[in-house]
């Protein structure tokens, strides 16, 4: 398997991805050698089946700004996957070799193409996103090309709901009789035991996620200034960092809710967890969401969720609520629905607890070993 990103190392939910299906995969049976960037952080794993191989360095996580983009961004990745490759090529050499190459999202699409060929090993890609989600109307065509290149090589593509898949067969051209679709997957017993049921005066609202356009939090802003003309005892939270941040905290200031915005920045996993829980409505209102992992956790906190209908969230329960990216008055009168109505939060925060519940990784493993079978020499 190859990775651009693994606990600690990690800017996203690609991460969370790779470490929890690693160890669901190891907990089945499943013999996996992971390779990915080196870092300055110590790689921990619980579980003797995977081995962490670490090649070149590199000086971005996988969520880069759109300024980032350039020359030492583009020698860093052809750098690791030319190496990751060529590691993959010599361990095949030492011993038996490989079953097939798993790799992940576009930045690692060449190491495993070049194993593909150059060893013909069957070739699995799981696509998160694509350059559509990431940069709207002015995508990047050299990353869109290294996309279509991976999918035209791949045996099979994985993606992760089927508003995903959708985007794949239409504006990738994708057989579709060779796309599967596998949802993400939470620890929800994890986030269950940091529920809390006290809440001060204010009413809370969370954003948690990257500060980007994709993400839509310009859009949370103006909702939450609605809101507050009928909820004025509402905190509005916005967890995570980015490009906008500036922009935001000068966007809360004028509109005239700078007192009642607060930024926190990022958040390791514990405080996340305490986060959600303390939250009475949580927002995911982006522009293109292939899937959403934080809705998910959220559901698993017993937090209703507000999601966008361009997102693959929508797709894994009937109890949320959705709205159109672009209705911030429709978003507003969710929220204040949520904050007013005891019985609908606690109705709709339980409800979504179940259907979190479901979407476990041992599933999602299994269903990631069956796409594996399909394809798999050995």
């Amino acid at each position: 398997m190859v990775g651009w990103e693994y606990p600690p190392f990690q800017t996203g939910g690609l991460a969370v991805h790779c470490y929890e299906l690693t160890h669901a995969l190891a907990a089945k049976g499943v013999e996996i050698d992971f390779f990915m960037p080196k870092t300055d952080s110590e790689i921990e794993v619980e579980h003797d089946a995977i081995n962490i191989v670490p090649v070149t360095h590199v000086r971005h996580g996988a969520y880069v700004t759109r300024q980032a983009y350039g020359p030492d961004f583009f020698s860093d990745l052809h750098a690791f996957n030319n190496a990751a490759a060529d590691e993959i090529a010599k361990r095949c050499k030492a011993g038996a070799c490989y079953s097939l190459v798993h790799h992940h999202d576009w930045m690692t699409a060449f190491a495993a193409m070049k194993a593909k060929y150059a060893l013909d090993l069957p070739m699995i890609s799981t696509f998160h996103s694509t350059e559509y989600d990431r940069a709207g109307m002015f995508p990047n065509e050299y990353q869109l090309n290294i996309e279509r290149q991976a999918m035209a090589a791949d045996d099979r593509t994985i993606t992760v709901s089927n508003y995903m898949k959708r985007q794949l067969v239409e504006k990738f051209g994708v057989d579709e009789k060779k796309i599967r679709v596998i949802y993400n997957a939470v620890r929800a017993d994890d986030f269950r035991k940091h529920w809390e049921v006290k809440h001060g005066r204010e009413k809370m609202v969370l954003f948690l996620g990257r500060l980007a356009e994709q993400k839509a939090p310009a859009q949370f802003l103006y909702a939450a200034k609605r809101v507050l003309q009928i909820e004025p005892h509402t905190r509005f939270v916005i967890a995570g960092t980015g490009d906008m941040l500036g922009y935001l905290i000068n966007l809360s200031i004028s509109l005239g809710i700078g007192e009642h915005v607060t930024f926190i920045g990022y958040l390791p996993d514990d405080q996340k967890k305490l986060v959600y829980a303390k939250s009475d409505v949580y927002v995911m209102a982006s522009v293109s969401e292939p899937f959403g992992i934080t809705a998910l956790e959220a559901m698993a906190s017993g937090t209703p969720v507000i999601v966008s209908k361009t997102s693959g969230a929508a797709e894994v329960t009937p109890h949320k609520l959705s709205v159109d990216f672009w209705d911030v008055n429709a978003l507003a009168e969710k929220i204040v629905a949520l904050l007013r109505y005891r019985v609908l939060s606690d109705t709709l925060g339980k409800a979504e607890f179940a259907d979190a519940q479901t979407l476990t990784w041992d599933k999602i493993a299994d269903q990631t070993i069956q796409v594996y079978n399909e394809v798999a020499k050995g």
